[in-house]
């Protein structure tokens, strides 16, 4: 829905149409999606800051905990800040404190972070209360072994949309080393999944593979596209494993390193799927490009051209590891924005809602992010120098994104006083930010002399 209704925002030649849409569609139980995408899109064309329309994704995480500890996952970074981590596991009564946009939502993604949202058990309840109620399109990104015969049995039974699973080794024993899990215990839960769809003449859950290549795990390929045969998977997405405070960071994994290497395993991956009729995503081969040694930072390289429309389409609410029953509030990856306590805030009514949507640090994000003076961490997300800044320099990198982060929300106060919100806590800079990692390490001895 999010793709279509940003084609309509984009195709001024419609807004009438779009807007009698708006007018025509009832607000009432699963239609709402529908309407709300009409109107948030007319909201875009206007381009208005104070939004009539809701977010048509929303990215939520069910847990903060995950029972895997990947060796290529931030989650070592994360226990290292948290070592006390929160689990987070929302119930079915925090869904229904946030009807006031979930009720309006098209999508939702269950996902966030070093969580794996499956160790939720409320998880099956969750998604019959969601479909039943509001008849949202479902997504999760899963390790995949906490999809037990019930719980596939429920998705399979209410319609649940998609499954990515997070599958980055082919082998049993690359699989322990990197995902430190069991692979024949999530080859049997995804084998059953697969014969119970098929046994039913089903076609959801749509399962897409995600396997991030990289020197480790590159002798797993084929095996990689023989296990998406037999999970019946409708995909295998091909990501290039970019690095990461983790424990693979300091081992140069990661084919930039040899890019020739690189492509030819692209090549061969790519060559064995066609021959074994697996799909690929992207269609063609993501190359490695030779890596520079040296980049230069130049704040004011920027292109302007593209627009975002994040602020007005999602929204995001991550886990949260230091705090019980909170999420981290944001609109993309970039920021973080706010800290919600849900079991205080009261989202329950689209007027309740929109004090959060409408917020002055919202207002401000969407009056900027696509003028030709944009805010500051817009700024630093349309410069051209930070993918090479990120392959290059990761400490500089981390550096120059949180000041972004701190020099926004001081231009966000600079314009006054925020409402008091209950439950509701604006941020001042990245919670999780590289110096606070830095200092965290410092504390446990572990930084390197």
């Amino acid at each position: 829905m999010e793709a279509l209704t940003l084609a309509l925002a984009q195709s001024p030649r419609l807004a009438p149409l779009v807007k009698l849409a708006a007018a025509l569609i009832p607000g009432i139980g699963k239609l709402r999606k529908y309407r709300n995408a009409a109107i948030i899109t007319t909201d875009i064309m206007a381009r208005r800051t104070i939004c009539e329309g809701h977010p048509v994704t929303i990215r939520l995480a069910t847990a903060s905990a995950c029972n895997y500890r990947c060796l290529f996952c931030e989650i070592h970074k994360d226990n290292v800040l948290y070592p006390d981590r929160e689990h987070n596991l929302i119930s079915l009564d925090d869904i229904r404190n946030y009807e006031g946009f979930l009720s309006t939502a098209g999508r939702i993604c269950f996902y966030g972070g070093s969580a794996e949202p499956l160790l939720n058990r409320d998880f099956g309840n969750i998604v019959v209360f969601l479909k039943q109620h509001y008849g949202n399109e479902l997504m999760v990104n899963t390790n995949g072994s906490c999809l037990t015969e019930k719980l596939s049995d429920l998705l399979i039974q209410f319609g649940f949309d998609h499954i990515l699973l997070s599958y980055h080794a082919g082998s049993a024993e690359t699989y322990r080393q990197l995902m430190t899990g069991d692979i024949d215990r999530v080859d049997r839960q995804m084998v059953y999944l697969a014969k119970q769809k098929s046994k039913r003449g089903k076609n959801k859950p749509i399962v897409d593979m995600n396997f991030a290549l990289h020197k480790l795990n590159a002798g797993d390929a084929a095996a990689i596209l023989d296990k998406a045969i037999l999970f019946k998977a409708n995909a295998v997405h091909i990501n290039r494993y970019y690095g990461g405070r983790n424990k693979l960071q300091d081992r140069q994994v990661s084919f930039e390193f040899d890019v020739e290497a690189g492509n030819r395993t692209l090549d061969d991956l790519y060559r064995n799927a066609r021959e074994k009729g697996v799909t690929l995503f992207p269609a063609k081969p993501p190359y490695w490009e030779a890596k520079s040694t040296t980049a230069a930072w130049n704040p004011e390289n920027i292109n302007t051209k593209p627009c975002c429309y994040a602020p007005w389409l999602s929204l995001q609410m991550d886990p949260v590891l230091d705090e019980g029953n909170c999420h981290y509030v944001s609109v993309c990856n970039r920021i973080t924005l706010f800290k919600v306590r849900y079991q205080k805030a009261n989202f329950k009514t689209a007027s309740e809602f929109k004090k959060l949507w409408n917020h002055p640090v919202l207002q401000y994000l969407r009056e900027t992010v696509n003028s030709d003076k944009p805010n500051p961490i817009c700024k630093y997300c349309k410069n051209c120098d930070r993918e090479l800044l990120r392959n290059v320099d990761s400490s500089r990198y981390a550096a120059v994104r949180d000041q972004a982060v701190v020099d926004f929300f001081k231009e966000c106060r600079k314009r006054g006083l925020y409402p008091d919100l209950p439950g509701l806590e604006v941020l001042d800079a990245n919670p999780d930010s590289d110096a606070r990692f830095q200092d965290k390490l410092a504390e446990a001895g572990l930084l390197e002399n």
